[in-house]
């Protein structure tokens, strides 16, 4: 269930850093590797949670705190490669930063260094990005489509 009325509210932790002002609510395509090799919950937790919680080295760093995503398929398939957090046969997502789950924005506009198309998606409380995606079943055949 897509819960449309979501409250907007961002989780309590979101005292830690200060949100860019250029982070928006907007619908774009994108791609998750799914640590679980499924479309749930647990593959869809902000870098915070997936670190149990744990107070990250640069704590001001707004992109500690957010859902990794990324526009193109190639870069989404190099993070799973050399994350040691997923392994062989990585499961890719397909989906859509849904504005009801939060505000997004291209990491390239707040770090000149990273040259992907990875985006960061901060999530509001009782979010369910996952709903917003679907597993694509041949990935690589998929990335040999684009």
């Amino acid at each position: 269930m897509i819960h449309e009325g979501i409250e907007k509210k961002f989780p309590s932790y979101f005292q830690s850093f200060t949100l860019p002002c250029e982070a928006i609510e907007e619908s774009l395509v994108v791609y998750r590797a799914c640590k679980t090799r499924a479309v749930e919950k647990k593959s869809f937790l902000p870098s915070y949670e997936e670190n149990n919680f744990l107070t990250p080295e640069n704590q001001a760093e707004p992109g500690e705190y957010s859902l990794s995503v990324y526009t193109k398929p190639k870069d989404v398939k190099r993070f799973a490669k050399l994350n040691g957090n997923f392994s062989p046969p990585w499961k890719i997502a397909k989906g859509a930063t849904a504005p009801c789950c939060g505000v997004v924005q291209k990491t390239r506009e707040r770090d000149n260094s990273n040259r992907t198309s990875h985006i960061d998606w901060w999530l509001y409380e009782k979010a369910l990005p996952h709903e917003h995606f679907e597993i694509i079943d041949d990935f690589d055949a998929y990335i040999g489509m684009k």
